[in-house]
């Protein structure tokens, strides 16, 4: 069996390889006291998140191109779903400022998710890794499901 790797699917490869090394790798600095990683904020989710986006690299390597969109699109809806889940709103009590404050701090992943995009310059290393990475598994699924079809 011979491996053809076209530049989607390196693209696609380096993307996994950068998202997984940027998820074990500082992230943030809270309050300048300590550095978290997305998988202290995300302890069952980010296994999810790094299959999804290994599963993307390995189909598009085993010649199976046209699926490899489908984790690469999980993996962004795993690492989003703590805004997603609250985006619709739910009930119409939401406990005044208590209820914040409780959500706040029983919710980790929803803060990290949320500073991922709004706070991009306060990233360590491994944020930007990271983010790179997912950007990556993202355009490479995305090419390598194009080419998929043109062929």
């Amino acid at each position: 069996m011979k491996l053809e790797l076209g530049k989607a699917d390196l693209i696609l490869i380096i993307g996994a390889i950068l998202t997984t090394v940027g998820a074990f790798s500082p992230m943030l600095n809270i309050a300048g006291l300590q550095n978290v990683s997305y998988a202290d904020a995300a302890d069952p989710e980010v296994y999810l998140l790094i299959l999804l986006a290994i599963a993307a690299a390995v189909l598009a390597a085993v010649n199976m191109r046209k699926f490899a969109l489908f984790p690469a699109i999980g993996a962004w809806i795993v690492m989003l779903w703590p805004i997603l889940k609250n985006m619709g709103g739910g009930s119409d009590d939401d406990g005044g400022l208590l209820g914040k404050i409780t959500d706040a701090v029983s919710d980790p992943l929803q803060k990290v998710t949320e500073q991922l995009f709004s706070n991009v310059f306060d990233f360590e290393w491994g944020g930007y890794a990271f983010l790179i990475g997912m950007v990556l598994v993202l355009v490479g699924g995305i090419m390598t499901f194009l080419s998929a079809r043109k062929a």
